[in-house]
């Protein structure tokens, strides 16, 4: 799974061109450009030019300006005209007549207007479209070029999502890595990983030993589907998961491979921490489930294969927020967690991944759709639904 952090950028340096319309004197362009380091320094040195130029330079402090660092200095040639100030110190400019050239009064709080935006440039900002002003880190413009959007870790069609790649248009992002933990079901279940790979994701089948699950493995992965698991995990293990969660991982838990409480002991080791347990005090049940309530999961949902499943305890830890998405008359038997970055969704059965619904039931690829788009990572390899 990769972490996405937004990028910054800094952008030290104004430039202002202050000349009148009509001037035959093109040596009488009034130019300021302002040049900084990331250094302790505070001041800049101002120089003037004899053809009425001035350059000022200044640089960054380390540790903080409050009275001007970075800011510009300005003289001018004289001139004729009534040229004016603010009472800030900020410099404008203006015409008197096509005979005259504007002036500016001197800089003293490192600030500056821009006569043809009337937008304040402040020390170590710019108004130049496409990029991003220092402090306040308001961006005037963009600042990526669009490009056709691969699987590379990098958002290249500018749109905010990472990776957001579907060839196929089948809704499910072709650069998920997906990783389903233990063997498969009861019943020929070979199309569901067939078809989850046809869309374009990366699956491996893992955890079928008893080697641990470590975080370096999770990394690898931004979906973990828990099958017919071959063993009951570690606390250890269990709070490894739980951190991938939380740091932006999407779990999907199914269960009811078998009529023994393995189903139950062994997946709950793992979601029991995060507030999410499976309940066989009830027995084993059918559906279908035909309760939903309105969640991305269920959209375009009215029917889904449930046969010898359980239902769903939740148990509310004040960090998760729950959702009941699906209920049959014993209890919840789909449910959705929201845990800080991380989502998880819990279902009671197995059967939605066998031959035989996806080829009766066109409802459960859809189904399938909706559950991997909804535990895709915020802001990466998401499609809208």
């Amino acid at each position: 799974m990769t972490t996405w952090f937004g990028p910054s950028s800094a952008l030290l340096g104004a430039a202002i061109v202050l000349a009148a319309p009509g001037c035959g004197d093109t040596n009488n362009n009034v130019t300021a450009s302002q040049g900084g380091s990331d250094s302790d320094a505070t001041t800049g040195p101002t120089s003037t030019a004899t053809d009425g130029t001035i350059t000022a330079s200044g640089s960054d402090s380390d540790s903080g300006e409050t009275d001007g660092t970075g800011s510009a200095s300005m003289t001018s040639l004289p001139t004729t005209g009534d040229p004016t100030s603010t009472s800030n110190g900020s410099a404008t400019s203006s015409t008197t007549d096509s005979d005259t050239t504007s002036t500016t009064s001197p800089v003293t709080d490192g600030s500056a207007t821009d006569p043809d935006t009337a937008t304040t440039i402040e020390p170590g900002t710019t108004t130049e479209p496409g990029t991003t002003t220092m402090g306040e880190s308001t961006t005037t413009g963009p600042d990526c070029i669009p490009a056709e959007e691969v699987c590379n870790d990098l958002d290249d069609d500018c749109n905010g999502v990472v990776d957001d790649v579907d060839v196929g248009g089948d809704g499910i992002c072709d650069c998920l890595s997906i990783a389903i933990f233990g063997n498969e079901g009861a019943n020929p279940s070979a199309e569901f990983q067939a078809w989850l790979e046809a869309q374009g994701t990366q699956v491996d089948r893992i955890s079928l030993d008893a080697t641990p699950i470590d975080a370096v493995t999770l990394e690898k992965y931004d979906i973990v589907i828990l099958d017919w698991l071959v063993r009951t995990y570690s606390a250890e293990e269990s709070a490894i998961i739980k951190t991938w969660v939380e740091g932006g991982g999407g779990l999907m838990s199914m269960t009811g491979h078998t009529n023994n409480n393995t189903v139950v002991d062994r997946p709950n080791s793992i979601i029991a921490p995060m507030g999410l347990a499976y309940n066989a005090s009830q027995g084993f049940f059918s559906g279908p489930v035909t309760q939903w309530a309105m969640h991305p999961v269920t959209q375009g949902i009215s029917s889904v294969s449930f046969y010898g499943g359980l239902y769903v305890d939740i148990t509310e830890d004040g960090v998760a927020v729950n959702e009941v998405i699906g209920t049959l008359p014993q209890g919840p038997v789909a449910v959705g967690q929201t845990r800080i970055d991380g989502k998880l969704f819990i279902f009671g059965d197995e059967w939605i991944e066998f031959d035989s619904e996806w080829q009766q039931i066109p409802q459960i690829k859809q189904f399938w759709v909706n559950i991997l788009g909804w535990l895709s990572p915020e802001n990466y390899c998401t499609i809208p639904q």
